[in-house]
């Protein structure tokens, strides 16, 4: 297990919240490609980028890793770029925060069995 801390940082309000929060890690960072929220079923999970020249990745990689959390004990970080993280059918080609199938956050916080890693 490794230990140290990891800081999420969401710095573009477009889509969320700009936030900075370090939280204490309990294992290695792998890539994550899909979140079930609260049982609503898998959505692929991406990171939203904002470049230097203002625009937008909305493919980039999203995160996760077990974290120490005080009410559950050891959950599952999962945080995309500096615009945050984007959960969204697999279809899903644009972000579109008037499609109700599409989840925007800073960050997400889950058990071991709501995510399916990359490999």
């Amino acid at each position: 297990m490794s230990s140290g801390f990891l800081t999420v940082e969401v710095d573009d309000a477009t889509f969320t919240e700009p936030v900075q929060l370090t939280f204490r890690r309990s294992g290695p960072l792998q890539r994550v490609r899909t979140v079930d929220l609260d049982g609503a079923g898998p959505r692929r999970a991406r990171g939203l980028q904002r470049r230097p020249d203002g625009s937008l990745d909305a493919d980039a990689p999203a995160w996760a890793c077990p974290v120490e959390d005080s009410g559950a004990g050891v959950s599952w970080l999962v945080y995309g770029g500096n615009a945050g993280l984007w959960l969204a059918p697999e279809a899903a080609r644009e972000p579109d925060l008037e499609d109700s199938r599409q989840v925007f956050e800073t960050y997400v916080l889950v058990d071991r069995d709501a995510i399916t890693l990359a490999e």
